[in-house]
């Protein structure tokens, strides 16, 4: 965090007069900066990215010039290299670090709507006991086992004890700036219903079930998509590797060209494990429960 901190300060420093005239260009980037909670304004974000790519591009090009030298001997190709390779990077790296609040607020949105089926049920327990709905978001934001739910809730909290805001203006906020839909749908339910005087324990628990049968269902689909997964990989990672061993081996001792040894060695020792990998970072981003 310490790091963030002087990071944005010199970032600004630097960089804040050069991306004021462009910041009509990066609207939605301050769109994603809310939605990742990140409290970083506009203008200091964007200058955190072209620092990145500034720096991206002093560090990367003497790299790429001694590889260069070390490569090729001609003096074309090193020049081209030189030029295009470090102006690629830091283009890279400023589109990477901008897109990176839209990457973070999809990690949020994956939190809450993972763990608001189960607060919901928490919430109603606690609305049970006639607790105030103030009450009912502190002890939340006190159990951290919701994930981002319990932030959200800790967001709500500190509006109304640091800044003084009635919990309808603080759910309000809390509300336009969360990335999950579900809980910005449950947190303008419990707005009205606080406003108008409603039952809260009815409606936490109507919600509750709403959600833990959407919840059911994504699990059920998972299941169904992670059972094709698990027929592709077979097909196409152990199958095929198996396949390619055997047909390598077969060539080899009819032609007994050496190349196909190497081409076993791949097979083992880069294509399994990077297929594998790739697999397991495939499963982890589309599970609804990680």
């Amino acid at each position: 965090m310490e790091f963030f901190e002087s990071y944005r300060k010199f970032s600004a420093k630097y960089m804040n007069k050069m991306v004021e005239p462009y910041l009509g260009h990066f609207n939605s980037i301050h769109h994603d900066i809310r939605m990742s909670n990140f409290n970083v304004m506009l203008r200091e974000y964007v200058s955190m990215s072209a620092m990145s790519g500034v720096l991206a591009y002093i560090i990367s090009l003497p790299i790429v010039l001694i590889f260069s030298l070390l490569l090729f001997k001609s003096l074309l190709p090193i020049v081209a290299l030189v030029l295009l390779v470090p102006i690629g990077i830091a283009v890279g790296t400023f589109m990477t670090v901008l897109k990176y609040p839209a990457a973070q607020a999809n990690g949020r949105k994956r939190s809450i709507d993972n763990n608001l089926p189960f607060a919901t049920l928490y919430m109603n327990t606690i609305a049970g006991t006639g607790a105030p709905p103030y009450l009912m978001f502190k002890l939340l934001a006190e159990f951290k086992e919701y994930g981002e739910v319990s932030t959200e809730a800790a967001s709500i909290v500190q509006s109304i004890d640091v800044m003084g805001q009635d919990i309808e203006v603080a759910m309000q906020r809390v509300a336009e700036d969360t990335p999950s839909d579900d809980l910005k749908d449950l947190l303008w339910s419990l707005i009205t219903t606080i406003v108008r005087g409603g039952d809260l324990k009815s409606l936490l628990g109507t919600k509750a079930d709403s959600l833990m049968a959407a919840y059911r269902r994504k699990l059920d689909e998972y299941t169904n998509t992670l059972t094709m997964y698990v027929e592709v990989y077979i097909t196409l990672v152990i199958v095929g590797a198996i396949f390619g061993m055997v047909m390598a081996s077969i060539m080899g001792a009819i032609s007994g060209f050496e190349g196909l040894r190497s081409m076993q060695i791949l097979l083992v020792y880069v294509y399994l494990p990077m297929a594998s990998i790739l697999f397991i970072a495939l499963l982890k981003l589309t599970s609804p429960v990680g």
